[in-house]
């Protein structure tokens, strides 16, 4: 088809022989007197014809291209054309399903031409002509429509009567068709009328009369059936009836009950006059019919939308989530569990005042279960008795007040349900599990009190809120104030700010009763702390005459043989190969401490004991010593017993466990850098023995904390768990405190013999001795320095381990044992270690032992081809924590910054050798603390060469720069090294 530009769009009213009058766009050409219809417009022809279509007239086509019969027969009816569909389709599915669709698509063309200036025309489909008496007119403005009413003693006569623009329209005896019938759409003459929100069934008895009459004797279902529906959505006009408006008092009611799926939810409704509706009910007013005695009143309620919009908002900002007329908690739908009720009981409860303030009412329907909602409060108060503290605490639910100890069993066994005296169902507030559950399981009941040890005062200060007793008081206070304790006098060596903070916390936990453990890194100085703590205690003991002096002997004021100490001394219990380092710690430290060793076979008996103990500070001895004579350690009364790696003790079920348990000193405390080395079960024993019974029977810490914790990660046991420690344990990292540290600190480890390996050393040492004279005799010390390396270097190996000199030898070794022990400490905490050695078979004695450890480590020595390789492994790989060297391979050349230990587990007399090695970690590019270890066998070569290098300072100088070194030192001195 051609087009032009004087085709014009225009929509056209026909009639559909099904659907009656329906809207179809056309293109029309204008002529001189008429209007030529060239084609109806369809959606598939729009992009294809050169009419420059505009948004609303293609929406229009679309909208009318629905309607076409292809379509429907398309939409309604599968695999049919119009004609089966039309032949085959039922009036009642057409009457329910067709024509709504139609409708629907008619109304909303309806509304398009309303508010756009098409023409619209009447159209008999069987004419191809348009004359200007053909066209229509559609208003863009709704038409009214009025309901009026005239009762008297005869009945009641309904009449409708329409307005369009103020002026009333008549459509008795007049050309009326209608096009859409809910809400009604007309044509009436030459107009097209749209009502406002009146379908065409109310106006369909009015186009052939003016009124109907309805008698007497069906008034009354006539006005409740039909009168109330008017009165409710329409303008009515009553004559003999009243109409009566109110706009008064309206109430809120929110209702716990449950959904269709069970689930507890809020419902909230309205109510006005004697109507209640739902917060979704559409409805816009409420009408109630009042009947009385053929009089009718209908009462029309009119809601308040800004009200309940301002109430519903209240609610949603107090964290409810609205719902097709529900409110439901956030996430609780997706929970479905017997406790979701309990969160609802709760927001009821903690915004009773916003429900007051809004004046909504609360009620539940919750089959035949009334829940307590209101104030839960419980109050505690707590008294103070010597070495006890008294809880007294009661609970208020509403009117009810009862001792809290009613609900120990609630609390313990998660139960959240309490029936109240008055059958109503209170919930146990859930932070009170939380909470007070470790009150419950720690205190011991006393009628209707819970009775606590000191160790608990953390537990109580920060779980209640109660002001605390005095001697509570005084005990957090002091551990807020632990600077205010001043260091002793008498310690040789200024403490770093860590190490006082340290002392000062021990010293703090020790007046108030406890036990604590400092669990320092490795090589942070945990001795020293400890030794000025001892030192401190010796300043408090006063010494008096003993009671078992001779009363008969006159008194000499210089003599000191009566006098002890009013306090006994304190026991350190360490490992073996600890010994010789706790005694060199303390000469050089605190060398006032007057200290005991009970170790070896010739030790001191119970009488001997028992006097040593109040005249001497210290007493120390060895793990195996303690258990071997644990009658005679049960039996003294010590000040404090301080256990060195503590972590001997750790299982519960050991003898050593068992006699540390059984000794009653006045405090304890204990020192490890690893107080949990396999799992929980670890911290239990240590805690056990420095406070007992601060977590419990073993059973009850496994059920409670260790299983929770270990098997399932669960914080909040976690939570609880440092909450009872916390005040206990005190561990300093180096990275913690790198600020105080020097960036090198050294150390030298003693380390005791075995047994077989002194005996092993001591009959070598007297071959070598007796070889060593005779060749000095013969040929002089210069004559004999072949002989004296070749004896040295054997009595130094037999030092490190006798399987260096014997390969078959089983007689063990001391100084291995402690560096194993020193590894396996830093080993678990994730440090890199060095370890440097002069002798490749002494690397290789560790190799086999961390190989059957299943540790990862690297090896370098002579005979390695891929240094690169095992370098990048240790530098790279974060689970190599050992890098096992030898000075000769690689004392030189290597920057190994990832390391921040170092052990020279064979120290010798050449400092320079050390050095390099040193420097492999400790040198340009280092970003943490490096720590260097040297490990020295007590009363061996090592010693004695140590021993020499400190008294003789150029020793190391003559051995390096002389080609002859035994040159520079006399026959006496080499004498002495073999003593």
């Amino acid at each position: 088809m051609e087009t032009g530009k004087r085709l014009m769009f225009i929509v056209a009213l026909i009639e559909h022989r099904h659907f009656g009058v329906m809207f179809m766009p056309y293109l029309i050409e204008p002529l001189k007197s008429y209007f030529s219809v060239r084609s109806a417009v369809r959606i598939e022809e729009v992009e294809q014809l050169e009419f420059p279509f505009t948004d609303v007239e293609k929406e229009i086509v679309r909208l009318a291209g629905k309607c076409s019969d292809y379509r429907l027969a398309t939409k309604f009816s599968r695999n049919k054309n119009s004609t089966e569909f039309y032949n085959e389709v039922t009036p009642e599915y057409l009457q329910q399903n067709v024509i709504p669709y139609v409708e629907k698509q008619m109304y909303s063309i309806t509304k398009l031409l309303m508010n756009n200036p098409i023409p619209v025309f009447e159209r008999d489909i069987n004419y191809s002509n348009l004359y200007d008496e053909d066209r229509v007119v559609i208003s863009d403005t709704f038409t009214k429509v009025r309901f009026r009413f005239d009762k008297s003693g005869h009945g009641t006569d309904y009449k409708v009567e329409l307005f369009h623009k103020g002026e009333s329209v008549r459509i008795r005896n007049r050309k009326v068709r209608f096009i859409v019938n809910d809400p009604c759409v007309m044509q009436v003459d030459s107009r097209i009328l749209v009502l406002d929100a009146v379908d065409s069934k109310k106006i369909l008895p009015f186009l052939s009369r003016d009124h109907i009459s309805v008698p007497l004797a069906i008034e009354p279902k006539y006005y409740r059936n039909f009168v109330l529906g008017l009165v409710r959505d329409h303008e009515v006009e009553a004559n003999g009836f009243k109409i009566v408006d109110d706009f008064g008092e309206s109430k809120a009611v929110l209702t716990l009950e449950k959904d269709l799926q069970q689930q507890p939810v809020f419902v909230l409704r309205f109510s006005y006059g004697h109507t209640v509706l739902t917060y979704n009910d559409k409805r816009k007013l409420v009408v109630i019919l009042d009947e009385n005695n053929g009089e009718y009143t209908f009462y029309r309620y009119h809601r308040r939308p800004e009200w309940e919009n301002a109430l519903v908002d209240a609610l949603c900002n107090a964290g409810l989530i609205k719902d097709q007329g529900l409110f439901y908690l956030p996430g609780e739908r997706l929970i479905e569990n017997s406790t979701t009720i309990y969160s609802y009981v709760e927001w009821l409860s903690a915004n009773e005042n916003l429900l007051r303030t809004w004046m909504i009412k609360v009620d539940q329907r919750m089959e035949g279960i009334i829940y307590f909602t209101g104030k839960v409060n419980v109050s505690f108060d707590i008294q103070s008795n010597n070495d006890w503290f008294d809880l007294h605490s009661y609970v208020t639910i509403g009117t009810f007040k009862f001792p809290f100890l009613k609900l120990r069993k609630h609390i313990l066994n998660n139960l959240r349900e309490f029936e109240l005296p008055n059958g109503e169902i209170a919930i146990l507030p859930n932070e009170w599990f939380e909470k007070y559950k470790l009150i419950f399981h720690f205190g011991k009941v006393n009628g209707e009190r819970l009775q606590f040890g000191r160790q608990f005062y953390n537990v109580l200060s920060s779980q209640i809120n109660s002001p605390l007793p005095s001697i509570l008081s005084d005990i957090v206070k002091s551990f807020e104030q632990v600077s205010a304790v001043d260091l002793p006098e008498g310690l040789r060596v200024k403490l770093r700010p860590y190490q006082k903070e340290g002392f000062q916390w021990m010293y703090t936990l020790m007046k108030n009763g406890m036990g604590g453990c400092l669990a320092d890194d490795m090589g942070l100085g945990k001795t020293l702390q400890t030794l000025a703590l001892l030192l401190k205690i010796r300043k408090e003991r006063k010494k008096v005459i003993s009671p078992n002096a001779d009363k008969g002997k006159q008194l000499d004021l210089f003599d000191n043989s009566r006098e002890i100490y009013d306090q006994p001394a304190s026991l350190i219990v360490v490992p073996t190969s600890l010994v010789h380092n706790w005694i060199n710690e303390i000469s050089r430290f605190a060398p006032t401490l007057k200290v005991h060793v009970h170790i070896g076979p010739n030790r001191n008996k119970k009488n001997d004991l028992d006097a040593f103990v109040l005249t001497y500070d210290i007493i120390i001895t060895t793990y195996g010593t303690l258990r071997i004579d644990r009658e005679l350690f049960s039996s003294i009364q010590f000040y404090m017993v301080i256990l060195d790696e503590s972590q001997y003790i750790k299982n519960r079920s050991s003898k050593i466990y068992e006699t540390v348990m059984s000794m009653k000193p006045g405090h304890r405390m204990v020192l490890t850098g690893t107080p949990i080395e396999n799992s929980l079960a670890d911290l239990w024993t240590q805690m056990n023995f420095l406070n007992k019974g601060l977590l419990g029977s073993y059973p009850f810490f496994r059920a409670n904390f260790q299983q929770p914790i270990e098997s399932k990660s669960e914080e909040k046991v976690e939570e609880k768990l440092q909450l009872l420690i916390r005040p206990f344990i005190l561990r300093r990292t180096k990275s913690e405190v790198a600020s105080d540290l020097p960036p090198l600190m050294e150390q030298v480890r003693y380390c005791s013999m075995t047994p077989e390996q002194q005996s092993v050393y001591e009959k070598e040492k007297s071959k070598i001795r007796n070889t060593i004279i005779s060749s000095i005799e013969q040929g002089g010390v210069n004559g004999s320095s072949i002989v004296i390396l070749q004896g040295l270097t054997r009595l130094r190996q037999l030092a490190n381990h006798p399987t260096l000199v014997n390969s078959e030898d089983e007689a063990g070794s001391g100084k291995f044992n402690e560096i194993v022990l020193s590894l396996e400490a830093l080993v678990a905490e994730k440090h890199k270690v060095l370890v440097f050695s002069s002798f490749v078979s002494h690397l290789e004695i560790l190799k086999n032992h961390m190989d059957k450890e299943n540790w990862k480590y690297s090896l370098l020595t002579g005979k390695t081809i891929n240094r690169e390789e095992v370098i990048k492994k240790f530098q790279e790989d974060s689970e190599t924590s050992v890098f096992l060297i030898s000075l000769k391979a690689g004392g030189v050349g290597l920057n190994l910054t990832q390391a921040d230990y170092v052990f020279i587990v064979d120290p010798w007399w050449n400092p320079a050798a050390e050095l390099q090695a040193i420097s492999r970690a400790h040198r340009i590019g280092q970003d943490k603390h490096v720590f260097v270890y040297r490990f020295i066998t007590e009363n061996t070569i090592e010693e004695k060469i140590q021993t020499l290098k400190d008294r003789k300072s150029g020793l190391a100088d003559k051995f390096i720069n002389s080609n002859n070194p035994f040159s520079e030192i006399t026959s006496e001195e080499i004498m002495s090294l073999l003593e």
